[in-house]
C-alpha cells in the first residue's frame, strides 16, 4: 500500500492520510479485513509525527471505515450487507392500563442486570450499557490536570458553567433554543427524573405514561403514590386519540414520554407526532416530562425534541451522558425554563448539593476536545452493525407470529409475542443455556402486559447469533406445544 502526501496542500496532513486510505478502500486495493500499516511504520514512511497517524486513524475509525483490535493494530471494516427486513411489524392491541397500586420490581431488575455483567459466558440481552470509550484514561488525566484546584471544592447545584455552556451548544444543534441558564446538571438522568416527578406530582395525582415504558419511571411513580394511566404505544408512538380521551376525563398532572429511541421499544416519533402531543398538552394544560436518554445514539438525523416547540414552559427535557460515554460518570442534565427552574434547583441543592465536579470535568473535556463526537460515531457504527445482525437473526430463528420494532438507533429493540406465550418459563430455560432476557412485565404498569422481550443489540454479532438461536428454538417449542394442546 502506497500513500503519498501533497506537502503544499492546505488540507491538514492527517486528513490527507484519511482521504487516501478511504480511496484505497473504495477502489478495492484494501479489502475488508486487511490490516493497515502500524502507526510507527506509516509515520516513518511518510516522515510525519506518530500523532498525525493516530489522528488519521482515529478519524477513519470514527467514520466506521476501520477498527482497532487490541494488540493487533487497525483493520479495514467489513461492509455490512445485511439482508434483514428493516420494516417494523410492531402492532400491539391498544389497551389502556390503569393499575392498582403495586410493589415496584425496580430493585430486582436493576441488580439482576448489573450482576449479569460479571458472569462469564452469558449472552446478556438485558444490559443497556454502551461500550466505554477507549480513551477514557487519557481524557480523565487531561481533565484533572487542567482544573485541579476547583475539583475538590463545593460547586454550584446547577453544575459547572463551562459544561452547561457546552451542553447548551449541543442542544442548540438538536433544534432547541436553550442557554446555560436553563440547564441543571444532575447525577444521571435518574436524578432529573426524580426531581421532576416530585416537583409536579403529589400522592394520588394522575399521571400519563406510555405502555410499555422505562421501568425506572414506573418505580418512581409507584414510590411517589401517583395513579398511573398507561396509554398504549403504536408503531408511531403514544396513541394520541386515547391520550386526549384521558386528558379530558382524568385531568392528569403530568405526561411522561420518551420521544427519541423509546425505552423499551426503540421507537422514535415524528415531528408531527411531537407537535400534536404538545398541542394536546397545551389544550389541557398538562406538563410534559420528555426523557431522551438515548438521543445521542441515533443512526440518522431526528426531529427536534418536543421541548424545541415549547413556548409555554410546559416541557422539562432530560438527557444524560450515561448512555453515550459511561454510566459510572453519573452526569445527566435537565432543561428547565420559566418559573420552574428555581424551585427545581432548590430541590437539587437539598438532594445532593452538587454533581461530582470530577465527573463534570471529564465530560467537559470530552466535549471540548471533540472526542465525544468521534466516540459517538464509533458507537453508532457498531450499533448499526449489531442491530442489523439481530434483525437478520430474528428473521432466521424466531417464529412467524413474533413481531418486532426496527429502531433507528439506541441499544434496544422490542419483540411482541403471541398471547399466552409462557414467557417466564422461556426466560428460565434460556438462562439455563446462558442467555439472559429481562422480565417483560417490569415495563408495564400492571406488571403483566402482553408477552414481549426487550433485547439489547450491544453483544457481538456472534453472541447475538447464539442467543437468538436459543430463544428462537424455545419460542417455537412452546408455541408448537400450545397449538397441539
Amino acid at each position: 500500500m502506497k500513500i503519498w502526501l501533497e506537502r503544499e496542500s492546505a488540507k491538514p496532513i492527517y486528513l490527507q492520510i484519511r482521504d487516501r486510505i478511504s480511496r484505497l478502500i473504495k477502489s478495492g486495493v484494501l479489502q475488508p479485513g486487511d490490516r493497515l500499516p502500524s502507526i510507527r511504520s506509516l509515520a516513518e514512511s511518510l516522515q510525519v509525527n506518530k500523532l498525525t497517524i493516530i489522528e488519521a486513524y482515529n478519524v477513519l475509525e470514527a467514520d466506521g471505515i476501520i477498527s482497532a483490535r487490541q494488540g493487533s493494530g487497525y483493520f479495514v471494516n467489513c461492509v455490512n450487507r445485511s439482508s434483514a427486513n428493516l420494516k417494523s411489524t410492531f402492532a400491539p392491541v391498544q389497551n389502556v392500563i390503569i393499575p392498582e397500586q403495586g410493589r415496584s420490581s425496580f430493585f430486582d431488575m436493576y441488580t439482576a442486570t448489573v450482576e449479569a455483567q460479571a458472569q462469564p459466558g452469558i449472552v446478556n440481552f438485558g444490559c443497556g450499557f454502551p461500550h466505554p470509550p477507549k480513551d477514557i484514561d487519557l481524557i480523565a488525566r487531561r481533565a484533572l490536570r487542567q482544573t485541579p484546584d476547583g475539583l475538590f471544592k463545593y460547586d454550584l447545584p446547577q453544575g459547572q458553567l463551562t459544561l452547561r455552556r457546552q451542553i447548551a451548544q449541543m442542544l442548540i444543534q438538536q433544534g432547541m433554543e436553550v442557554t446555560a441558564e436553563d440547564l441543571i446538571v444532575t447525577n444521571g438522568s435518574e436524578q432529573g427524573l426524580s426531581l421532576a416527578l416530585h416537583y409536579y406530582l403529589q400522592p394520588g395525582d394522575w399521571v400519563i405514561v406510555e405502555t410499555p415504558t422505562y421501568f425506572g419511571a414506573l418505580a418512581s411513580l409507584e414510590n411517589l403514590g401517583a395513579k398511573i394511566i398507561g396509554i398504549p404505544m403504536t408503531a408511531q408512538g403514544m396513541n394520541l386519540d386515547l391520550l386526549e380521551k384521558y386528558l379530558k376525563s382524568h385531568r392528569p398532572k403530568l405526561i411522561y414520554t420518551i420521544s427519541a429511541l423509546h425505552n423499551p421499544t426503540g421507537i422514535t416519533t415524528t415531528q408531527a407526532h411531537r407537535q400534536e402531543l404538545l398541542a394536546l398538552a397545551e389544550k389541557y394544560e398538562c406538563p410534559i416530562l420528555e426523557d431522551n436518554a438515548y438521543e445521542g445514539l441515533t443512526f440518522e438525523s431526528a426531529p427536534a425534541p418536543i421541548k424545541a416547540f415549547d413556548k409555554q414552559d410546559l416541557v422539562i427535557y432530560l438527557g444524560t451522558f450515561s448512555k453515550t460515554l459511561m454510566p459510572g460518570l453519573r452526569v445527566g442534565y435537565m432543561v428547565v425554563t420559566g418559573k420552574h427552574f428555581h424551585n427545581i434547583l432548590e430541590r437539587k441543592l437539598l438532594h445532593d448539593l452538587h454533581t461530582s465536579t470530577i465527573s463534570q470535568a471529564i465530560v467537559s473535556e470530552y466535549l471540548a476536545s471533540g472526542h465525544l463526537r468521534r466516540h459517538l460515531n464509533r458507537l453508532r457504527t457498531e450499533n448499526l452493525h449489531t442491530r442489523d445482525a439481530m434483525l437478520a437473526a430474528l428473521e432466521r430463528y424466531f417464529p412467524q407470529e413474533a413481531r418486532w420494532t426496527v429502531p433507528k438507533g439506541g441499544l434496544f429493540l422490542w419483540v411482541q409475542l403471541p398471547e399466552h406465550t409462557p414467557i417466564q418459563t422461556i426466560r428460565i430455560e434460556a438462562l439455563s443455556q446462558n442467555v439472559l432476557v429481562p422480565c417483560h412485565s417490569v415495563f408495564f404498569p400492571d406488571r403483566k402486559g402482553y408477552p414481549a422481550m426487550r433485547l439489547t443489540f450491544t453483544p457481538s454479532p456472534e453472541e447475538i447469533e447464539q442467543g437468538i438461536s436459543v430463544l428462537g428454538k424455545l419460542l417455537k417449542k412452546y408455541l408448537c406445544a400450545k397449538i397441539a394442546s
